[in-house]
């Protein structure tokens, strides 16, 4: 992973993590979205971001998101395993597994520096196509 995408994924997890030890369980999620969309393309931080999912709807008492989650973790980690990944999907269980959304202006940038993630040197193309799903 770049070292700058690297470290925007650790401050989305660090923000989360916060949020979830004062019991902002929204602001939580939205930082594991963030995080997620950042770390999708890797099993390890893929797989993080599910974990935070998970908690987040353990505290909630979320059924939905605890079961989503429960099925998300082993397909996230072969998808980024395998680098089948929609772009931009957020991780929650309240959005389809396999639906690419479109990603933020602030971590398309931060995607683009990253090979893997596919954006890389491709930032303008890869809006106009997630604009149009």
């Amino acid at each position: 992973m770049h070292p700058t995408l690297a470290a925007a994924f650790a401050v989305e997890i660090q923000e989360a993590e916060r949020a979830l030890a004062g019991d902002r369980l929204a602001e939580a999620f939205a930082h594991l979205e963030r995080a997620h969309v950042l770390g999708q393309w890797y099993v390890r931080s893929h797989l993080i971001a599910h974990l935070g999912m998970l908690r987040v709807g353990w505290r909630r008492r979320d059924v939905r998101e605890i079961i989503g989650q429960l099925l998300r973790i082993p397909g996230g980690v072969i998808g980024s395993a395998i680098g089948r990944v929609p772009r931009g999907n957020t991780g929650g269980a309240r959005v389809s597994a396999f639906k690419p959304l479109p990603i933020p202006p602030d971590l398309q940038e931060l995607l683009g520096l990253d090979p893997r993630s596919r954006l890389a040197g491709d930032t303008a193309d890869s809006q106009r196509e997630s604009n149009r799903m």
